[in-house]
């Protein structure tokens, strides 16, 4: 064992913030998949890429990056939410290339339903954080997987179009703390309130 007295080794991480790669991959495919939910395009390749390679593999590099710099809420966060993105997209690949039987509404419903449930909990722990602008994409992506867990239990189309629009602005809160994030850090002071 050696010891080595008078000096010191300082660190310094410049790794960056994560969190708006995390926030942009969560808005984008949530607002590509919304319009979808109100009507402007079906559920297409575009909507399974949108959620495999933004949705899915941003927020999980956002998440890994995040607890690379102990950051556990961040971490955690995108990482299960990036992870949920790859689910969705097998949802709906496995079925297409034979892999699986699709999944009913009813499994459908209690997937989405879990998921808000998960989505609940998190929102708590954002109080305790305090950013206003993280517990509105947590209310609103809340109320997202419950109204879609009701509309594959009951197969409401006019409740499609309800999630589609709130599924929107939870999509738009998450790019609004993106560029938010990145415009704060940039300009080392608050230029866009979160």
């Amino acid at each position: 064992m050696s010891e080595n007295v008078g000096t010191a080794t300082i660190i310094v991480d410049k790794t960056a913030n994560a969190a708006p790669l995390g926030f942009t991959g969560l808005g984008l495919a949530a607002i590509l998949l919304s319009l979808s939910y109100i009507g402007i395009y079906p559920v297409e390749s575009m909507i399974v890429s949108m959620a495999i390679f933004l949705g899915g593999f941003a927020q999980v590099f956002a998440g890994i990056m995040s607890w690379k710099k102990g950051d556990i809420f961040a971490g955690t966060a995108f990482s299960a939410f990036g992870l949920f993105w790859f689910s969705l997209a097998g949802l709906l690949i496995m079925p297409a290339i034979g892999w699986a039987d699709a999944s009913s509404g009813t499994a459908m419903a209690a997937y989405l339903f879990i998921w808000g449930v998960y989505t609940f909990v998190m929102l708590l722990v954002t109080m305790k954080i305090g950013i206003r602008a993280l517990q509105f994409v947590f209310v609103t992506l809340f109320l997202l997987f419950m109204l879609l867990a009701v509309v594959n239990a009951t197969g409401s189309a006019g409740l499609l179009v309800v999630a589609g629009y709130v599924g929107l602005v939870m999509g738009l809160g998450a790019l609004y703390i993106a560029v938010g994030t990145v415009m704060n850090e940039i300009h080392g002071k608050t230029v866009i309130p979160l």
